[in-house]
């Protein structure tokens, strides 16, 4: 073989592989371990201070038709208590709005979701990339917010909700 054969052998077989890469996709019943109700935390970043704060919350779980809310609530604050709806997209590759990037099974039996959107975050309302990590199994599930400003290449913890039963 010459070498220009094989630069272009090198460069077909690159570009067959970038076009074969296997979607991610999500459904309600992903989700379906985690129904039900949970008593936990959130942790979040408070940008003004620069320290993570934690308090107490809890989470009720309903699966619907293509939607999963998250109905949390904060025993200390109820007046934050709050409904968050995950749209699944109808071939599942987007979770309330972000593209599915991983989903894979970790041990004993956890599934860990993973989704990425662009979108603007901080006290300076700055454009980042922003990382929503979902970890379910029976005995427990949180939700997890990583974001990555525009310009810098490290993540920061914005907040993790951390259940269980």
């Amino acid at each position: 073989m010459n070498i220009k054969f094989k630069w272009a052998f090198f460069l077909l077989i690159i570009s067959a592989l970038s076009f074969t890469q296997e979607t991610k996709s999500v459904s309600v019943d992903d989700f379906s371990p985690a129904v039900g109700k949970w008593k936990g935390s959130l942790t979040y970043l408070d940008y003004s201070s620069g320290k993570p704060y934690t308090m107490p919350a809890w989470l009720t779980i309903v699966p619907l038709k293509s939607q999963v809310v998250l109905a949390y609530e904060y025993p200390n604050e109820p007046q934050a208590n709050e409904n968050d709806t995950l749209n699944i997209s109808n071939n599942g590759t987007l979770l309330a709005g972000a593209m599915v990037t991983s989903k894979r099974l970790l041990a004993k039996g956890t599934l860990e979701i993973i989704a990425e959107e662009t979108g603007i975050d901080g006290n300076e309302k700055r454009e980042a990339l922003i990382k929503h990590t979902f970890t379910i199994s029976k005995e427990s599930f949180s939700n997890r917010k990583d974001v990555k400003f525009k310009g810098e290449s490290q993540w920061i913890k914005r907040h993790e909700y951390s259940f269980s039963r």
